[in-house]
């Protein structure tokens, strides 16, 4: 066995459609089914373990919370809150969740009909992007559902799910896919269906009891991301990196600076010195001068005598 044949450097085929099947280890690391992991375990804890919905009514946004700032986590734990009595309320948003965060899809291929990962929004935008742009989702749908609608509560991760969804589309708009399984549409139409059907539903038109303004909120809030962030490259949490850089950077104890400030004994000190050293220099060219006259003196030292001189002169005056 060739080292390109062993598992840590096989890479998984993909198909004529570009669709890669998930491998083990990718599904351990994905955020998408972390979240999912996290929905269904909340859901089963509570619909095993207590009674009368109370897990859910805790993490659930209730009439006036929106008018209660100390509830205002809600918003955010309501994302992962699910009616304990319907099963397809949390299969349906898993199910998108599962599809357009992490790409499995049902595909149609010579080798006849399977499940395939493709273009996905987790991979498309990061791990900790898609993470801060799912909850941010929740949190912007869950306020306007409770600013639209403040009689009424909201649950369920739909709101954060249609964002990916738009988000998808945005991406990849002629990506066709089967729309409820069976119409084959480019995915910026079944983006605009989903569009319209919340309209119509969040206007009155449409089943009760489902959170409209809630899904329209999670379009909305993706379209402005499209908008201002991912048509730039941009990512906001290049944004929080930003900000966290420049605060750890106010708090970080600056080295101290020390102004050298010449002392004036010192100088004093040293002026001295040298003027001793130079009056013993010059004692002693005098007293070999008086020996041996100036020709017996060196140039250096004749030189020195007529420095000295100078210096004289220029004191005296």
């Amino acid at each position: 066995m060739g080292f390109q044949d062993r598992d840590y450097n096989r890479y998984e085929p993909y198909d004529d459609d570009g669709y890669v099947r998930p491998r083990r280890k990718d599904l351990s690391m994905s955020i998408t089914v972390r979240l999912i992991i996290v929905n269904i375990g909340l859901w089963l804890l509570n619909g095993l373990f207590f009674a009368d919905n109370y897990l859910t009514g805790i993490l659930a946004v209730t009439p006036g919370t929106l008018n209660t700032p100390e509830l205002w986590w809600k918003f955010l734990t309501s994302g992962f809150a699910h009616s304990p009595h319907s099963f397809w309320h949390i299969a349906g948003n898993m199910i998108g969740l599962l599809m357009f965060g992490y790409g499995i899809m049902l595909g149609l291929g010579p080798g006849g009909a399977g499940f395939f990962r493709g273009e996905n929004i987790e991979n498309r935008l990061g791990r900790a992007e898609y993470l801060v742009f799912y909850l941010l989702t929740i949190i912007f749908s869950g306020v306007l559902q409770a600013f639209f609608n403040p009689e009424k509560g909201a649950l369920g991760a739909s709101g954060g799910v249609t964002g990916i969804i738009i988000l998808y589309a945005l991406f990849y708009p002629t990506k066709t896919l089967l729309l409820w399984g069976i119409l084959p549409l480019p995915m910026w139409a079944i983006g605009l269906i989903i569009v319209f059907m919340d309209a119509g539903g969040a206007s009155g038109i449409g089943e009760g009891g489902i959170a409209y303004t809630a899904h329209l909120a999670g379009a909305g809030f993706a379209l402005l991301y499209y908008l201002l962030f991912a048509q730039y490259n941009l990512k906001i949490t290049g944004g929080f990196a930003k900000l966290g850089k420049n605060f750890r950077k106010m708090f970080k104890r600056k080295p101290k600076l020390h102004l050298h400030k010449e002392n004036n004994t010192t100088a004093n000190q040293t002026t001295s010195e040298k003027d001793e050293e130079f009056e013993k220099q010059l004692d002693e060219i005098l007293g070999r001068y008086g020996k041996v006259g100036e020709a017996g003196l060196t140039k250096e030292e004749r030189e020195f005598l007529q420095h000295a001189s100078k210096k004289y002169r220029n004191k005296k005056k």
